[in-house]
């Protein structure tokens, strides 16, 4: 073998050796891209710089009502400036791209300017004239994945070799094929995981949607608490000082973020629902039920007084007075006024705030007044159990209606952790733990202290702290004004219970106008 023979073999060994060196290169940077938009524009560069094209477009093949069409996705042209727009042209063979679509092979051009005569293909020439551009040489591949379904078509143009413009060779083709599967299989595999993703966002909007069924009061307050966390956690993301300068969230870790505060309240679903939609002390029903028993216990008074009055005329042979019975309604009159007023306070008293220690004292009379019930036996005008509830000190829940709320938390955590997250959404389930966590170890349901509740956890607390203060859609209070909002959690920051310094970028930021329409 000939010197010359020789460092040509060893020119072109080189040479395949860099090519696969660079397909390896590209298929791992393919692999790692999980942003659908930069796996594009990674694929078009890529393919560009390894065919040493000037420009070049990619389609994505998608169906439609028409039938299944090419999306011109993307372009790039080093030679002019252009305005990008996005349209489809159909899967046929009036185009270059769609006859590669069509027939599935790929197609080399010398010149765009001279295709084949007897061919249906047609070049638009409508970018070139309207830019400048000379479009030469051309190589159109079929993007097929490995079960050979077509993803999309890669086009290049316009090779530029060390002497200068040049057409496509043919060993490059059967290379560019390897890197066009390589890409389809990245983009069929993007594709699946974004509509898995999708599949379970809209389950989680479900899951929100049946919570809030049972709880229609709440309505909107996840949707909103998760809009006001992300735009938290952008903030604690841009610190450039403070203590979450250190701290940086990547778009993955702000949809898990968004995904634990969205699904923060769902062990509400576990929550019975007389207590969960509790507005008062008492319901409805149990005040219908002191009501009853007022009006009989009235009944029944007057009843003995008549009774015992026919008695006496009984025993004296005389007849009942028009005086006598004007006492006896005088005495009716009077015992209604008196158990109204009574009543009135029980009402007072079952409003979710504290009861004024002269009701109270009034109130806890009626548990030593007795009376009867319509069946005859014997009971009083309020019992132990409804002066308990009437005798809230705060609210409108008990002690055990306080803890079954406060378990949704726990109730959450075991929904959530039942679920196989993916690596990105893995937090999920901890994050949406600590949502009612204190930084003093106040919180519940594990007490834990400041250096155990990590920043998505105590940004979501505010957030949830500042919604549920200022919604206008709870049965038990009034919306609190914004101002005195900020300032509530400006106290509890004081306290070291929510973190001074989200409360203060929560404030400084106005992270509620992320709920403007």
């Amino acid at each position: 073998m000939s010197a010359q023979a020789f460092a040509l073999l060893e020119e072109r060994l080189r040479r395949a050796e860099e090519r696969i060196a660079a397909l390896n290169r590209i298929g791992i940077a393919l692999s790692a891209e999980r942003d659908l938009e930069k796996l594009l524009e990674t694929i078009l560069t890529e393919s560009r710089r390894f065919s040493y094209s000037e420009a070049g477009s990619l389609y994505l093949a998608e169906e439609s009502p028409e039938g299944r069409r090419l999306r011109f996705k993307l372009a790039q042209n080093d030679a002019v400036s252009f305005a990008f727009q996005e349209r489809t042209v159909p899967v046929d063979e009036s185009s270059l791209a769609g006859w590669v679509a069509v027939n599935r092979v790929p197609m080399v051009l010398a010149d765009a300017y001279a295709i084949p005569e007897g061919t249906p293909i047609k070049h638009n020439h409508a970018f070139d004239e309207a830019t400048g551009f000379r479009t030469r040489a051309m190589l159109v591949v079929p993007m097929n994945d490995h079960q050979g379904d077509l993803v999309g078509v890669l086009q290049l143009m316009n090779r530029v070799g060390a002497a200068g413009p040049e057409e496509y060779p043919e060993d490059l083709v059967p290379l560019l094929l390897s890197l066009a599967t390589q890409a389809a299989v990245c983009l069929k595999a993007n594709q699946l995981t974004a509509s898995i993703r999708r599949l379970f966002e809209d389950f989680a909007q479900a899951a929100i949607v049946a919570v809030e069924q049972r709880d229609p009061t709440t309505a909107g307050h996840s949707n909103r608490v998760a809009t006001l966390t992300v735009e938290m956690a952008g903030l604690v993301d841009r610190a450039a000082d403070g203590p979450f300068a250190s701290v940086s969230f990547s778009r993955e870790e702000m949809r898990e973020i968004f995904t634990a505060a969205l699904l923060h309240d769902f062990g509400k679903i576990s929550i019975p629902e007389r207590v969960l939609v509790k507005a008062k002390k008492l319901s409805e029903e149990g005040l219908g039920k002191i009501r009853d028993r007022f009006d009989i216990s009235l009944a029944a008074a007057e009843a003995a007084e008549a009774r015992a009055l026919l008695e006496r005329r009984a025993r004296d042979g005389g007849r009942v007075s028009e005086a006598e019975l004007e006492a006896l309604d005088a005495a009716a009159r009077e015992r209604a006024l008196e158990f109204e007023g009574l009543f009135d306070e029980i009402v007072a008293a079952n409003e979710p705030t504290v009861m004024p220690k002269d009701a109270r004292g009034r109130l806890e009379a009626l548990l030593s007044r007795r009376t009867r019930a319509r069946r005859g036996q014997e009971t009083t005008l309020l019992l132990p159990e409804e002066f308990r509830f009437l005798s809230i000190t705060q609210g409108s829940l008990s002690e055990e209606e306080r803890r079954a709320i406060e378990s949704h938390v726990s109730h959450t955590w075991r929904f959530l952790s039942t679920i196989p997250w993916t690596v990105d959404l893995a937090r999920v389930p901890e994050i949406a733990y600590a949502h009612h966590e204190k930084l003093d170890g106040t919180g519940y349901p594990r007490g834990l202290f400041r250096k155990d509740i990590p920043p998505a956890a105590r940004a979501l607390s505010v957030c949830d702290v500042y919604d549920a203060l200022t919604a206008s859609d709870r049965p038990y209070k009034k919306a609190v004004p914004r101002e005195a909002a900020l300032s509530i959690l400006e106290g509890e920051a004081k306290h070291d219970r929510l973190d001074t310094w989200m409360v203060s970028a929560f404030i400084e930021g106005k992270i509620w106008k992320a709920l403007a329409p």
